[in-house]
């Protein structure tokens, strides 16, 4: 008996697509991960930088089949004293760079 299943790519991504994305990048501290941000949003790289204190948050505004997608890449701390505080930044992420 075969089943009648909708394949994902099947599905009516306009009705299950997010127009406001959530990435969050977590790391160790001093690995690169503001690094990463400035060189992939702003197509820039300053070899000197401070340590980020608990977050920075990035906008990004992409444009995908057509339609503007808004991204927030949330650029974490990496240092333990920040470990408190990580759980929260998980809260409707849809992806995680580490």
């Amino acid at each position: 008996m075969a089943e009648d299943r909708t394949k994902p790519s099947e599905l009516d991504q306009g009705k299950y697509a997010d127009d406001n994305v959530k990435i969050i990048c977590l790391g160790d501290s001093a690995v690169g991960k503001s690094k990463l941000m400035e060189r992939f949003l702003m197509d820039s790289f300053q070899p000197q930088q401070l340590s980020t204190y608990a977050l920075t948050l990035y906008k990004h505004t992409a444009m995908v089949d057509g339609k503007t997608i808004l991204v927030d890449f949330w650029d974490t701390a990496g240092q333990e004293r920040f470990q408190s505080m990580r759980a929260s930044y998980y809260h409707k992420a849809h992806a995680c760079i580490m």
